[in-house]
């Protein structure tokens, strides 16, 4: 039973250290934006027509920033 109370407490404080991060995380990213890459349409265009799923995905993110 110790164990698992030991093991509870651990991932309890993973959790909390794993929400620590993300808020600064948040808070960093919003001190300091950074502007968004734009591509010519070119770009895009063959990112989106790729067969590379990866490539495909980047285009989509491209798109919708």
């Amino acid at each position: 039973m110790e164990s698992i109370s030991r093991i509870s407490s651990m991932l309890e404080t993973a959790r909390d250290l794993t929400l620590e991060a993300a808020q600064s995380a948040g808070a960093a990213r919003s001190l300091n934006p950074r502007p968004p890459r734009e591509l010519p349409f070119l770009q895009v265009k063959k990112l989106l027509d790729s067969r590379n799923d990866r490539e495909i995905l980047e285009g989509l993110r491209k798109v919708i920033s």
